[in-house]
């Protein structure tokens, strides 16, 4: 794989922002990641929703912020951050004796879920740089980006002369929430 990966000039972070993803986490990026929880969804093990967040927000932050220090120092997670409830939700209008007719749910514990919204707020920051090819998930890019660049493909195969190529299109139907089936 070393050998396959070294024959690309792959898309690297510069050393600054190396060290802006490794920064201590501060209490300001717990605020706001407080302040933009969804306040009616289910919590996780610990039974703390966000609107529970919302509320007790001047308390939390630094009992949080200690907390995540602790994880900095130590480098482990505490063990609750691997807890999950799983549940199963039946899809909507579909035939609830049917097992593909349901979806499951991790509800996971509400420190974990502020913990990695604050990383994906940081490496969010470099996406565009690092990663060319995928629209979905990433704010400011959207599917119509990817049937854009098919049809590209496709124009520039019909022209050469020799058309020995394939577009093959590989889906994820069942890795994502699909609310209209």
């Amino acid at each position: 794989m070393d050998k396959f990966l070294n024959t690309h000039a792959l898309p690297k972070f510069k050393r600054e922002e190396i060290e802006n993803l490794n920064r201590l986490i501060t209490s300001e990026e717990i605020e706001l990641v407080i302040k933009n929880l969804t306040i009616n969804k289910s919590p996780g093990p610990e039974g703390f929703p966000g609107k529970f967040y919302h509320t007790f927000k001047a308390e939390l932050i630094p009992i949080l912020f200690k907390l995540f220090q602790k994880i900095e120092i130590e480098g482990k997670l505490p063990n609750s951050f691997y807890e999950a409830s799983i549940t199963l939700i039946p899809k909507p209008d579909r035939d609830p004796t049917e097992k593909e007719n349901y979806m499951t749910i991790s509800l996971m514990n509400t420190d974990a879920k502020i913990l990695n919204m604050i990383l994906a707020n940081r490496i969010q920051q470099h996406m565009k740089r690092i990663i060319h090819d995928q629209v979905g998930f990433i704010p400011g890019l959207q599917g119509w980006f990817n049937i854009h660049k098919s049809i590209n493909v496709i124009h520039h195969v019909n022209n050469r002369k020799y058309k020995n190529h394939m577009i093959l299109l590989i889906g994820a139907e069942k890795a994502f929430l699909n609310k209209n089936p």
